[in-house]
């Protein structure tokens, strides 16, 4: 009731603004009226006195003064001045647009820098608002996910059925509670082979939490989770499309997931893409026996009771956790239980979400810079444009404008202005956010369904009052320190031709700040370069001709899809991964075009997981503890495949997978980084779980080898660690085959064998190695595109500034020029005068930015994979400097003094009488 009141307000106050406007119109038109017929009275009788008709009027006006100040008085005394300023600011709004196109070059520039500034300082605020946003099936936003917390790791660690029983027995925080467990299937029909796809093994209350009813069919029920129960599925809308050709009769069809037929009750909607975005749902089927096993990616999630918090949750979670964390083994009690969105278990986010990275906090803060940089710029571009304004504002203050009314009309011209490039930021960045979203799914990958990257109407909000906020950091600044004079002083200022205003401090060190950052800003991008340049020659630097090599991820399914093999985790799954394996890689060996085969974790080229390491002391140095390195858990042929030769000690042998702590093979980068050098053989490390971990075994160091590809951007920097693995160890196994030319033939045959092999075998797309990029390349890629941006429009911003003071300054010294010009001042000489504060400032810029820059360059390059080249590196970027700063002074200095320069004296003389 309180809502159809309040829209009862609103109506009267739209109702009772009409009523005023068209009764003011009234009003205002009978007033005119009476205004005339006073006028024309009171000419006449001039007229009779002996005055022009034109001289008559003229009088008459001066007599009774303008209908504006009659009309102000009506304003007042009927209380409607509100109206009238509400029509004013349409009128500044029209100024505003006709200033942005009577200066061309301003409008450029200002719009650049706010449709870059706008869109960077809103980033921070979109991304956190996409990462915590509900799910589409979330209406109340109360779903949330329980989880356990590794802070060591920062990562999610899975829960057990145990565990899931316990909390959804015990916890009334919760109407209830729901579990699954994604994986990927191969689905085939009688018409077809098999396809593999997203799916996950769901309670039967996931569907009744979400709400969502099925497109055809039903969902799951209590009695599909029963060990025995028949096999069932509910299929996704692209899956019953593509794969079931969108039959209306598809309920009870049979369909096979991995070896087992499984009968379709349902189809859901497109838009219900649970938890990510799967294509098919199966019963999760609780096997006794697996019950306390960890690591089976068991997530639970529930929805909050009415009027109950997240706090709420978490309180009560944390009372009823010690009797759990009892029974766990020592690793696993490090771990924090968490009540957190969905979001971020999904995505691995900290329970205080981007807040809680350091990294986020850096990123608001350059985005903030960046923001604050552009409204700087702009408002130094309003000044010089408002600063030429000044025989304008003299004049209207003259006539009564007040300082307050002046101001605001600039700040609504400056609003236009923002509101502009707001607009162009927005559209621009919508653009590139769906050419990324393109990218990542043509590269295979997926974002999570609830997350979007497309621009929301929240955006627009927050980017119309960033727009606001910019233009009075750029606009209202600057009219008020020019419109702070007297009337009297401004007018005599512009009876002399000149404003008095003047370019200080501040705009000089934003200019000289602009330049130094520029400067300092090529070091990163040399940096950046540098590593791309690697990147691109990897092959060469790893020695692999990846080009040859066939690279493709093989996994399993689990035991209910899968024929009861068994759960990833557990000995069945082990010994039946382990015999996949080996028949693999013998059938591969048999194949007329495959030269080697070998399976790791993951291949050179790909991103390698990280782990803390610990060496092992000796007589000269202590423990090297606290270090994280990349490592691979690779087949023990693993280097001979690659045909990688062991730099120093031995490869591994078959037996080195019998004892308990399987020696390891470290990379160059390990003995430069860790131990200075010296040769690592005979020395052991360990894997400690967190600082304090001492239970960790020891492994010895047997052979070294090359980088192999471990970081692409950075090769020799990285230290690496590679561990054997015995079949079966390796789960999901990344396959490298070496094919020989044309590797992408082969991938239709390597398919054939995977499904003879295991029907329940789900193969990745096979890819070319050698097309293959860490995540790091796409980052240095994002990141060196940025700052060449930033580069680029802080140029930009400091030319055009320069530009604006050069041109103003001449403006102001037209007299002392053509006196200058008349006495026969040497162009060269008038020349370094006019430019001389410029020169100053652009150079000054640049001895600040140039030393920080070559730095940059000269200690990213002192880490051994450059040597000789950080010569090379610091003459590179103080030629890149010189470049910058010759842009910025052709651009902002070359035509105003030719245009100075061109003044005839004659002319300078009479324009300032």
């Amino acid at each position: 009731m309180r809502g159809f009141a309040w829209v009862s307000g609103l109506g009267a106050r739209v109702r009772s603004l009409l009523r005023g406007v068209f009764r003011r119109s009234q009003i205002e038109a009978d007033m005119r009226e009476e205004f005339r017929h006073h006028i024309e009275q009171r000419a006449d009788d001039l007229v009779r006195g002996g005055l022009s008709w034109d001289e008559a009027v003229r009088q008459a006006h001066r007599e009774f003064g303008h209908t504006e100040t009659y009309r102000e008085r009506g304003r007042a005394a009927r209380g409607l001045r509100w109206v009238d300023e509400l029509r004013f600011s349409w009128i500044d709004v029209k100024l505003g647009l006709r200033m942005l196109v009577k200066y061309p070059g301003l409008t450029l520039v200002a719009v650049f820098a706010l449709a870059l500034g706008i869109p960077v300082g809103l980033a921070p605020l979109h991304v956190s608002n996409a990462i915590e946003a509900p799910l589409p099936e979330d209406a109340d936003g109360r779903i949330r996910a329980i989880r356990y917390w590794d802070p060591a790791d920062q990562r999610v660690e899975a829960a057990t059925y145990d565990e899931y029983d316990v909390w959804r027995e015990e916890l009334r925080a919760f109407v209830k509670l729901g579990a699954f467990r994604m994986s990927s299937y191969n689905v085939a029909t009688d018409d077809g082979p098999a396809q593999p796809f997203a799916g996950a093994q769901v309670t039967a209350t996931t569907f009744e939490l979400l709400g969502t009813p099925p497109h055809l069919g039903r969902t799951l029920q209590p009695a599909d989770e029963v060990p025995g129960a028949a096999a069932v599925v509910v299929v996704g809308d692209q899956l019953w499309r593509s794969r079931l050709g969108g039959d209306p009769n598809v309920v009870g069809r049979s369909i096979r997931i991995g070896s087992v037929p499984h009968t379709v009750v349902g189809v859901m909607p497109e838009s219900f893409l649970f938890p990510v975005r799967q294509q098919l749902w199966i019963p999760l089927v609780r096997e006794a026996a697996l019950a306390p096993v960890r690591g089976l990616g068991l997530h639970v999630f529930g929805r909050l009771a009415e009027g109950i918090s997240q706090e709420q949750a978490q309180a009560e979670l944390s009372a009823i956790q010690p009797r759990i964390s009892g029974s766990l083994p020592e690793r696993f009690r490090r771990f924090q239980v968490e009540v957190v969105p969905f979001g971020f278990a999904a995505i691995h986010m900290p329970r205080q979400g981007l807040e809680g990275m350091i990294g986020f906090y850096f990123f608001q803060m350059l985005a903030l810079v960046l923001l604050l940089v552009a409204c700087a710029n702009v408002a130094m571009l309003v000044y010089a444009r408002t600063a030429t304004r000044y025989r304008e504002m003299a004049v209207r203050t003259a006539l009564g404008a007040s300082r307050v009314r002046i101001v605001s009309q600039i700040f609504v011209e400056t609003v236009v202005l923002a509101v502009v490039a707001a607009a162009i930021g927005l559209i621009t960045i919508d653009w590139i956010l769906g050419r990324v979203h393109a990218a990542i799914v043509a590269r295979g990958w997926e974002l999570p369904y609830w997350l979007t990257l497309q621009v929301t109407g929240e955006a627009v909000a927050w980017a119309l009052l960033l727009a606001t906020v910019s233009a009075a950091i750029a606009g209202v600044v600057p009219a008020v320190r020019i419109t702070g004079r007297k009337i009297q002083q401004n007018i005599q200022r512009a009876t002399a031709g000149r404003s008095g205003i003047r370019f200080g401090g501040v705009t000089g060190t934003l200019i000289v700040a602009d330049v130094a950052i520029a400067v300092t800003v090529l070091g990163f991008v040399l940096m950046l370069t540098d590593r791309l340049r690697d990147a691109a020659r990897m092959d060469a630097l790893v020695g692999i001709p990846a080009a040859e090599f066939l690279a493709a991820e093989l996994r399993l399914t689990s035991g209910e899809a899968g024929g009861g093999a068994g759960q990833p985790g557990d000995e069945r799954f082990r010994a039946r991964l382990a015999v996949t394996q080996q028949r693999l890689l013998e059938r591969l060996a048999e194949e007329p075009r495959v030269r080697r085969v070998t399976v790791a974790n993951a291949l050179p080229r790909m991103d390698y997981p990280s782990r803390r390491v610990e060496v092992e002391s000796d007589a000269t140095s202590g423990d090297i503890a606290g270090r994280w390195v990349r490592t691979a858990t690779v087949d023990v042929d693993f280097f001979a495949a690659l045909d990688q030769p062991i730099l120093a000690g031995r490869g591994f042998t078959p037996g080195d997978l019998a004892g308990a702590a399987t020696p390891v093979i470290v990379n160059t980068a390990f003995a430069d980084r860790l131990m200075g050098g010296r040769n690592p053989i005979g020395r052991r490390v360990r894997f400690p779980t967190s600082e304090d971990d001492r239970t960790a075994s020891w492994h010895e160091i047997v052979g070294m080898v090359g980088h192999l590809g471990m970081n692409m951007v950075n090769p020799a920097g990285v230290p690496g660690i590679y561990v054997p693995a015995a079949p079966g160890e390796i789960h999901p196994m990344q396959l490298a085959i070496h094919v020989g030319d044309a590797p992408e033939s082969f991938a239709p045959r390597l398919r054939e064998i995977v499904t003879e092999i295991d029907a329940a075998a789900i193969l990745g797309t096979p890819v070319v190695l050698s097309r293959v990029y860490q995540g790091d390349w796409y980052i240095l890629i994002a990141a060196g595109g940025g700052l060449v941006l930033l580069v680029v429009i802080l140029v930009a911003l400091a030319a055009c500034g320069l530009y604006a003071m050069m041109s103003f300054s001449i403006t102001e010294r037209t007299r002392e020029i053509g006196i200058r010009v008349a006495l026969g001042a040497r162009p060269r000489t008038l020349a370094l005068t006019i430019v001389r504060r410029s020169v100053i400032q652009v150079a000054a810029g640049a001895l600040i930015g140039l030393p920080l820059a070559a730095r940059i360059v000269y200690a990213i390059r002192e880490d051994g994979s450059y040597g000789s080249s950080a010569g090379m590196a610091l003459w590179a970027a103080v030629i890149l400097a010189g470049s910058v700063v010759g842009v910025i002074g052709l651009f902002a200095c070359v035509a105003p003094v030719r245009r100075a320069l061109r003044i005839p004296p004659g002319e300078a003389l009479r324009a300032e009488r």
